[in-house]
C-alpha cells in the first residue's frame, strides 16, 4: 500500500474496474505520450538550479497544490494505460511494472517534498500549502489503494512461473512486493470480507492514536517535605519553574515542589538525584502515570489479532513479519534468545559492579533496584572516565564541530567510494530557513560526484540546527528517489536516471557568539549526525530501476543497518583523530582522553541489550498467537495480563523490575513497531558484523576496496535485492551474532 510518510511508497492501488476496451495501436499512442511526458519531466527535474529543494516548478507556496494536481493528472493518465493494457494479449510485464512505479514516483515526488516542507520551512504559508498538498495526495493515495485494476495487472505476472523467470531479479522482487502490499489492504478478498478488514483497520488506527495521545498527557504530582529539598538540590528552582507551574516552594510549610512525568524532568532526577527515596518516588510516579493505556493495549492486541485472522494469518506477528527479513516469529524468538544468552554473563558482571557501588555509597546491603540503574551507571561511568563530556580532567569538550564533521564525511566518501562531496551555494528560492533574505541561510548543500568520470549522483542537504516551527528530532528525509525514467515506445532506449535528493534534518547545538560562532557538538551529537548520514548515503548511492525500491525503501528490519554502520566511524580512533580537533587550537584529542571515550561506548551496554531483548520478546509475544501466553483466549479472561507478562519476562531473566508498575503502558513502540521492535537489535547485529569483518582493521576502515564492495553489494541495490543475500555476498557467509559481542568486550 502507499505509505504516507517521509518516504512514500506505492501499494494497493485500484478498485474501479476498466469497462472500456482499446486496440493495441491506440494504447501504444497513449504509452508514447506518457513516456515522453515523464522523460521530459526527468530531464527538467535533474536541473539543480530550480526551486525549493532543487525541484522544478516549486518557487512559491501555491506551487505545491499545482504540483499535487499535476501529479494526480499524470497518475490518472498512467492508470488508464494500465487499465487498457488488461485487454491486450501478452502485454509486456516489465512495462506494467514500470507503469505502476511511474504512478508511485509521480505521487511520492510531491508528497515527500511536502512532508519535508511542512516539517522544516520557516514560513507558515509554505508549511500550510505543503500540508494542503500532503492532504490532497493522501486522499488520492486512498483512491489508488482501492483500484482493483492495478492489482489485477500484477496477477498474470506473479502467477505465471515462466513470466517470472523471464524477469530480472529486481522486476520479480517489485512484482511480488507490490502484490503483497496490495493484499495487506485485503484487495484480493471478496467485498464483504474486504469491508470487514477495512473496518478493523479503522479500529486499529483509532486505538493506536489513543495510545499515543495518552502518552502526551503528562501527570503532575507534588513532592513534599525533605524530598522536596532533594529535588531543589538536583534541579535549580528556576529551571523547574520554567518547565512546570509550581504549587509551592522550598519555603512552603511543608516544602513543596511540583513535578511532571515528562521525560526530561523525570530522567534528570533518576540520573542525578543522590536520594534513593526520591528516585523511587519519581520512578513509581513515572511508571504508573498512564494506566488508561493498559486497557487500550488490551483492545489493540485483540483488534490486531482479529485483523490478522481475517487476512489468513495465525497472529498479528505472522502478518507483520510476512515481508520482513525475519519472516516469522520463530526466527525472531530464536534471534532474541541467542542475543540474550550471549550477553548474559556480561550482564551479570555489570549488575554486580553497580550493586557494589550502591553498597559503598549507601552503606547498605539493600539490593539494586530498577530506580537505581540510571544513577549508579552514571556515577560509575563518571568515576571511570572523569566526566569527559562535562568538562572534567578527561574532557573532550570543544573538540567536535559541525564543520569538522562535514569534512570527515567528505573524507570518508572520497576514501571509501571515490566520490567528491562538493559544497554548492544555495539559490535564493532554494532555501527554507530564511524569509525575505533577512539573514544568511544555515542550510548546507552538497552535490555528490564520482571523481573518476564526473558522473553526478545526487544532492544532500544538511539542516542541522533548531529553530521555531521546525521538526524537533533527527531524521533523514527523501525529497526525491532515484529511478529509471523510460523512453517512448518508438525510442525505448532513451532513458534518464532521476537523481535522488535527500535532506538530513537534525537539531544540533547551534553556533554561539562566545565560541566565535562555531557550532560545537558533543560526541553524542556527532554520532547522531553520522547515523543520519548513513541513511543519506543509502538513498544517494542506490541505483535501482524502480523508485519504489530505491535507497531506504527496503525491509524494515534491515533499513537501520547502513546508519548503524556509519556510527562505528565516530568511535574509530583513526577517524576521531581526523575530525576531533579543538575549535580554538586545532590540537587533537589527547590520547588518554580519546582512549577513555572509546572505552566508554560499551560500559554497561549489556544492561541495555538485556532490556532490549525483554522489550522485543514482550512485543513479539503479545502480538503472537494468543494460546502462547493467554491460554487460547484473546479476551484476557484467563487471569494473566500484559503487566503479568512484562513482570514475568523481567524476573525470569534476572532483570530489575518494580512490582506494581507498568512501564509498558508508556511503550510507544508497541504502536509504531508492533511485532517489529526486534529490528533495532537486528540491524545492530548486521552492522557490527559488517564493521568487524570488512572495515575494522586499521586502514580497512578507509579502504577503497572495502568501500566499493559495500557500495556494489549492499547500497546500490536499495530494496531491489533480498537483504539476506546482500549480507551474505558482503560477508562471504551468513551474519553472526558473535560479531556484535566482540564490540562489547
Amino acid at each position: 500500500m502507499f505509505s504516507i510518510m517521509a518516504t512514500c511508497r506505492i501499494a494497493p492501488l485500484i478498485r474501479r474496474k476498466c469497462n472500456g476496451k482499446q486496440n493495441i495501436s491506440s494504447i501504444k499512442a497513449t504509452l508514447t505520450r506518457t513516456c515522453k511526458r515523464n522523460l521530459n519531466s526527468a530531464a527538467s527535474k535533474n536541473n539543480y538550479r530550480e526551486g525549493l529543494f532543487s525541484l522544478a516548478n516549486l518557487n512559491e507556496p501555491k506551487d505545491f497544490l499545482s504540483l499535487a494536481n499535476d501529479a494526480i493528472e499524470d497518475c490518472n493518465a498512467v492508470r488508464r494505460d494500465v487499465h487498457n493494457s488488461l485487454t491486450v494479449p501478452d502485454f509486456p510485464p516489465s512495462k506494467t511494472l514500470h507503469f505502476l512505479d511511474q504512478i508511485s514516483n509521480n505521487v511520492c515526488s510531491v508528497i515527500d517534498a511536502s512532508e519535508l516542507c511542512r516539517s522544516v520551512h520557516t514560513c507558515a504559508k509554505w508549511r500550510e500549502q505543503a500540508a494542503l498538498a500532503f492532504q490532497v495526495l493522501s486522499e488520492y493515495i486512498g483512491e489508488l489503494n482501492a483500484d482493483v485494476a492495478l492489482y489485477q495487472s500484477l496477477i498474470p505476472i506473479t502467477s505465471n512461473p515462466e513470466v517470472m523467470k523471464s524477469l530480472t531479479e529486481e522486476e520479480r522482487r517489485m512484482a511480488i512486493l507490490l502484490q503483497k502490499e496490495f493484499e495487506r489492504d485485503a484487495i484480493h478478498l471478496a467485498d464483504d470480507q474486504r469491508h470487514e478488514v477495512q473496518k478493523l483497520q479503522g479500529f486499529v488506527t483509532q486505538l493506536e492514536s489513543m495510545f499515543t495521545e495518552n502518552l502526551l498527557d503528562h501527570k503532575i504530582f507534588d513532592i513534599k517535605g525533605p524530598l522536596a529539598h532533594e529535588v531543589f538540590n538536583t534541579i535549580p528552582a528556576h529551571t523547574l519553574g520554567n518547565a512546570i507551574p509550581q504549587r509551592g516552594s522550598s519555603t512552603s510549610n511543608p516544602p513543596t515542589v511540583t513535578l511532571s512525568t515528562e521525560p526530561h524532568i523525570a530522567n534528570a532526577l533518576l540520573k542525578y538525584s543522590h536520594s534513593p527515596n526520591l528516585r523511587k518516588e519519581v520512578y513509581f510516579e513515572t511508571n504508573t502515570s498512564c494506566p488508561q493505556n493498559l486497557e487500550v493495549l488490551d483492545a489493540l492486541i485483540r483488534q490486531r489479532h482479529e485483523l490478522a485472522s481475517k487476512m489468513g494469518y495465525p497472529s498479528y506477528a505472522h502478518y507483520f513479519l510476512s515481508d520482513k527479513m525475519a519472516s516469522k516469529p520463530e526466527n525472531v524468538f530464536n534471534f532474541l534468545e541467542s542475543v540474550r544468552i550471549e550477553s548474559k554473563q556480561r550482564y551479570n558482571q555489570d549488575l554486580e559492579v553497580l550493586s557494589k557501588a550502591k553498597m559503598q555509597v549507601e552503606g547498605t546491603n539493600e539490593p539494586l533496584q530498577a530506580w537505581d540503574l540510571s544513577y549508579y551507571s552514571g556515577l560509575v561511568k563518571a568515576n571511570i572516565f572523569q566526566g569527559q563530556e562535562e568538562g572534567g580532567d578527561g574532557s573532550i569538550a570543544g573538540y567536535f564541530t559541525v564543520d569538522q564533521s562535514l569534512e570527515g564525511m567528505q573524507y570518508l566518501t572520497q576514501k571509501l567510494f571515490g566520490i567528491v562531496m562538493k559544497e554548492s551555494d544555495l539559490k535564493e528560492n532554494e532555501r527554507w530557513d530564511v524569509v525575505d533574505n533577512d539573514r544568511a541561510s544555515a542550510i548546507k548543500k552538497f552535490e555528490f560526484i564520482k571523481e573518476d568520470d564526473g558522473q553526478e549522483l545526487g544532492i544532500m542537504y544538511f539542516d542541522l540546527h533548531p529553530r521555531e516551527g521546525k521538526y524537533n528530532h533527527a531524521a533523514h528525509f527523501t525529497v526525491r528517489c532515484g529511478c529509471e525514467i523510460r523512453g517512448s515506445e518508438s525510442h525505448p532506449n532513451e532513458t534518464e536516471y532521476q537523481l535522488p535528493i535527500v535532506a538530513l534534518v537534525c537539531n544540533l547545538s547551534p553556533p554561539q557568539p562566545h565560541n566565535g560562532s562555531v557550532a560545537i557538538l558533543s560526541h553524542s551529537e556527532v554520532e547522531t549526525l553520522f547515523h543520519e548520514f548513513g541513511h543519506g548515503l543509502h538513498s544517494l548511492l542506490s541505483r535501482t530501476s524502480f523508485q519504489h525500491l530505491s535507497g531506504t525503501r527496503t525491509a524494515m528490519d534491515f533499513v537501520e543497518t547502513p546508519s548503524h554502520l556509519m556510527e562505528y566511524y565516530v568511535w574509530d580512533k583513526d577517524f576521531l583523530n581526523i575530525i576531533g580537533r579543538h575549535y580554538q587550537t586545532g590540537s587533537q584529542i589527547p590520547t588518554q582522553n580519546l582512549e577513555s571515550l572509546i572505552k566508554s561506548r560499551n560500559v554497561f551496554k549489556s544492561i541495555e541489550v538485556q532490556s532490549q531483548c525483554a522489550y522485543a520478546t514482550f512485543d513479539q509475544t503479545i502480538f503472537g498467537p494468543p494460546e502462547k501466553w493467554l491460554g487460547g483466549s484473546i479476551n484476557f479472561k484467563s487471569g494473566i495480563s500484559t503487566t503479568d507478562l512484562f513482570a514475568s519476562l523481567h524476573k525470569s531473566n534476572g532483570l530489575l523490575y518494580a512490582d506494581n508498575t507498568h512501564w509498558h503502558s508508556k511503550f510507544g513502540h508497541l504502536v509504531t513497531y508492533g511485532a517489529g521492535y526486534y529490528s533495532y537489535l537486528y540491524a545492530s547485529i548486521f552492522s557490527a558484523d559488517l564493521w568487524n569483518t570488512c572495515f575494522n582493521s586499521g586502514e580497512a576502515a578507509f579502504s577503497r576496496s572495502a568501500g566499493n564492495r559495500y557500495w556494489n553489494e549492499v547500497l546500490v541495490h536499495g530494496g531491489s535485492k533480498d537483504p539476506n543475500e546482500m549480507l551474505k555476498a558482503m560477508l562471504g557467509r551468513q551474519p553472526r551474532v558473535d560479531s556484535y559481542f566482540q564490540t562489547l568486550s
